[in-house]
């Protein structure tokens, strides 16, 4: 199942802006086959492309803000591990959008001021 887009300022400007925002280098999955004359092969699996990451970390938002993020989150279903059960479009700072992205990880530090939150998310895009 796909849900909403991530609430990125692109997507409506009272959704919160992250304090930190890149991208992680692309992790390719490389597949071998090995020979019996001690010879082998390499190459890229999934067509060459590679596992997208994105962090994203929100530093100091309203508690209305968390409460859009924390609203995106649970309606992916995060599982125990950290992996979202429900994709989602992802824009990117240039612009490109990604479908079926994931959450990887989704953090809510603890803080001592409820209308002071953080929050550190990372997504990612299996090819």
């Amino acid at each position: 199942m796909s849900i909403a887009e991530f609430p990125l300022p692109s997507v409506s400007g009272s959704n919160p802006i992250p304090s930190v925002w890149y991208q992680l280098p692309e992790r390719f999955q490389v597949g071998s086959t090995d020979y019996d004359d001690g010879g082998k092969d390499v190459k890229l699996q999934n067509g060459g492309n590679g596992i997208k990451r994105w962090v994203l970390n929100y530093a100091v938002i309203s508690a209305a803000q968390a409460a859009i993020l924390d609203s995106h989150m649970y309606a992916a279903k995060i599982s125990e591990d950290g992996l979202s059960a429900n994709t989602f479009n992802y824009r990117d700072r240039d612009g490109t959008l990604y479908s079926n992205v994931r959450y990887q990880s989704y953090e809510r530090p603890a803080h001592v001021k409820t209308h002071i939150q953080f929050r550190n998310i990372v997504l990612v895009k299996h090819p």
